[in-house]
């Protein structure tokens, strides 16, 4: 059977969910407290038995001059006595019914390991959204220390980003920016933003030993990040075209466009 959870079913789905996807930095305290909501999650039971489920998060899309509500997949698991049955087939197919009934453009997901990208490919999924990955070290060069961000600078940093996503986009509104920064500021090492005579010039999203997205990044910004998280190197991700960060099934004539996306508790 498949259906959406209601309040009864919290502990069977976190229990999963723990067996899942194993937590030790309280991200998933930290979820099921901001994050989980019953009507999001969808599942397939039997006999009362949660043998499946996945996190149906709803979204605004942005592709070249359109928009359209999208369906972000999220946390898709099977309990290993349930797994090798067709169970995440059967709940995608009827997310994809969902959306298609609902009037949504798309399925968007990314996925945890490389080789996933294969296993969702079959179902429509191809790789529409990219990232770059960069590496730097601590360098006897001028740098600009940033300062922490509040969500008195979320209309900032939602300009910067609509700049540099690409013609296809997740759209972030208040509440958007605003999850973030209590993630970040709660699990993280924070928000921190640079500023120039234009106003915010480049921001990033850090967790200790790095950042997971940063924007507008330059050389004396790197190395203000490292010396403001006291780091001799560190790793992060930004807008760019070399890696493959997450998948796009249309639901309508595919556009053909490519983009980025990123922060969506990945």
């Amino acid at each position: 059977m498949i259906r959406f959870a209601d309040t009864g079913d919290l502990e069977a789905v976190r229990r999963l969910w723990e067996t899942c996807f194993p937590d030790e930095g309280g991200f998933n305290d930290w979820f099921f407290e901001n994050r989980y909501a019953p009507r999001h999650t969808l599942l397939f039971t039997d006999e009362g038995v949660i043998c499946a489920m996945l996190q149906m998060l709803p979204y605004r899309l942005r592709f070249g001059a359109r928009t359209g509500d999208a369906t972000y997949i999220y946390g898709a698991c099977t309990d290993p006595a349930f797994r090798r049955r067709g169970l995440m087939a059967r709940l995608l197919e009827h997310s994809f019914a969902l959306d298609r009934e609902a009037g949504r453009v798309c399925s968007m997901l990314i996925p945890a390991e490389k080789w996933l990208f294969d296993f969702y490919r079959p179902f429509g999924y191809e790789p529409a959204f990219f990232a770059d990955k960069r590496r730097v070290e601590r360098q006897a060069v001028s740098a600009l220390l940033p300062r922490r961000l509040t969500g008195a600078d979320i209309p900032a940093m939602d300009a910067l980003y609509a700049r540099s996503a690409g013609e296809l986009a997740v759209l972030r509104d208040d509440a958007f920016w605003r999850m973030q920064l209590s993630l970040f500021d709660a699990l993280g090492a924070g928000v921190y933003g640079w500023f120039g005579e234009d106003g915010l010039a480049a921001y990033a999203f850090c967790w200790a030993d790095g950042a997971q997205e940063a924007v507008g990044m330059r050389p004396a910004y790197e190395q203000g990040l490292l010396q403001t998280l006291g780091l001799a190197a560190l790793s992060y991700t930004a807008p760019g075209g070399k890696m493959p960060l997450g998948c796009v099934k249309w639901h309508i004539p595919s556009p053909n466009q490519t983009g980025y996306f990123n922060l969506m508790l990945n």
